[in-house]
C-alpha cells in the first residue's frame, strides 16, 4: 500500500532535515513525501525544492498562508496514496521500520479504518512516551467502544484514503486537528491501537510554527470548535469522548479563574462554558485522568457555583 506523508511547513528550516532524513531512512519504500509551504518567511521552501531534486518521491509545493488545516488539505489534494500519515514539520518518524510495520498492519487486517499508536515527546533533554490511550488494550476495536479522550494531533494516527475527504479539513489554527479527527472517526467502523511508538514530537518553545501559543483567545476558539463538532456528531457514539474533552477544558477554565486570570472572563468564553456546563451536567460526565482511578471531577460543585453566580 502506498503511504502519503503530508507535512504542512511554516518557518521550519531548522527542523526539516531531521524530518526528511527520518523518511528517507525508511525500509519500506512505497511512499510519497508531500511538503507544503504555508508562505514561510525563512528559507523553508528553498530547502524543500532541494529535497525534491534529491528523490522523486518528495514533492514540494508553496501556497498562500491559511494555517495548518487547509495546508494539510492542499497536500491531501496533491496526494496519490492509500494511507495518510500527517507529520508536523518540526517532528519526525521515530524509527526506520515504522512505515513497513504500518503497511503490514493494514495488509493483515483489512478492517482497520484508522490506526492509533504511541508517540515520543522531547522537551530539551527530557523524553517521555505518550500512550495513545490510557485504558484501551492493543488490537482491533469497534468504533462504538471508543470511550476515552482521543488526542487531537494527527501525527499519531494513520488514515485511509477510502474514508478521508476534503470536507474533513477545517480552516482554523486552533483545534483544527480535533475537527479532522472526530469527523473522520464518525465515518469509521473499526479502529486499531498499537502500543508501539511511531512518531516523535519535538517541543521548541521559541519556534515559529503553524500553531498558535496557548492564550485566552485560543482557548475561546477551542471551546467554540469542540461545541461545533459536538453538534455535528448529534447521533454519534463519539459524543462521550468529546464530552471528556469538554470536561478537561472546563477544569482548565476554572483553574485560570481561581488564579484570577481576568483574560479568561470574557463573554465569548463564559457563553461557551455555560453551554459546556449544561452538556456535562445533562450527561453526568466522568473523567478518568490517570487511567487507573475513576474520579468524578468536581463538576457538580462547580456547576452549583455557576448557578449561584447567575442568581447574584
Amino acid at each position: 500500500m502506498k503511504i502519503s506523508i503530508i507535512v504542512p511547513v511554516y518557518n521550519a528550516e531548522r527542523y526539516l532535515d531531521k524530518l526528511v532524513q527520518s523518511v528517507l531512512s525508511q525500509t519500506y519504500e512505497d511512499y510519497e513525501l508531500i511538503l507544503v509551504d504555508d508562505s514561510s518567511k525563512d528559507n523553508s521552501y528553498s530547502l524543500m525544492k532541494k529535497y525534491q531534486e534529491m528523490d522523486s518521491r518528495i514533492k514540494a509545493y508553496t501556497k498562500e498562508n491559511t494555517g495548518p488545516g487547509l495546508t494539510r488539505k492542499f497536500g491531501f489534494e496533491k496526494s496519490s496514496g492509500d494511507l495518510f500519515f500527517f507529520v508536523d514539520s518540526d517532528d519526525w518518524i521515530t524509527t526506520s521500520d515504522v512505515l513497513r510495520e504500518i503497511n503490514d498492519l493494514f495488509e493483515k487486517n483489512q478492517k482497520i479504518d484508522v490506526l492509533f499508536f504511541d508517540r515520543e515527546d522531547i522537551i530539551g533533554d527530557m523524553k517521555d512516551i505518550i500512550s495513545g490511550f490510557n485504558e484501551t488494550r492493543e488490537g482491533l476495536h469497534n468504533i462504538d467502544e471508543l470511550n476515552e479522550v482521543v488526542r487531537p494531533g494527527l501525527g499519531a494516527k494513520i488514515f485511509r484514503k477510502s474514508i478521508l475527504t476534503e470536507e474533513m479539513f477545517y480552516e482554523s489554527t486552533i483545534f483544527e486537528d480535533l475537527y479532522t479527527t472526530y469527523i473522520y472517526l464518525d465515518k469509521c467502523n473499526n479502529y486499531f491501537y498499537s502500543a508501539k511508538c511511531y512518531y516523535t514530537i519535538y517541543h521548541d518553545i521559541d519556534s515559529s510554527s503553524l500553531s498558535s501559543k496557548p492564550t485566552a483567545e485560543s482557548f475561546a476558539k477551542s471551546l467554540e470548535m469542540i461545541l461545533m463538532v459536538h453538534e455535528k456528531l448529534e447521533k454519534s457514539s463519539l459524543r462521550y469522548s468529546l464530552e471528556l474533552w469538554m470536561a478537561l477544558l472546563f477544569t482548565t477554565y476554572w483553574k485560570a479563574r481561581v488564579k484570577n486570570d481576568a483574560s479568561y472572563n470574557s463573554k465569548m468564553i463564559n457563553d461557551s462554558i455555560q453551554k459546556i456546563a449544561g452538556i456535562l451536567k445533562e450527561n453526568k460526565v466522568v473523567i478518568k485522568p490517570s487511567g487507573k482511578k475513576h474520579i468524578k471531577i468536581l463538576i457538580y460543585k462547580i456547576l452549583l457555583m455557576i448557578s449561584k453566580k447567575k442568581c447574584e
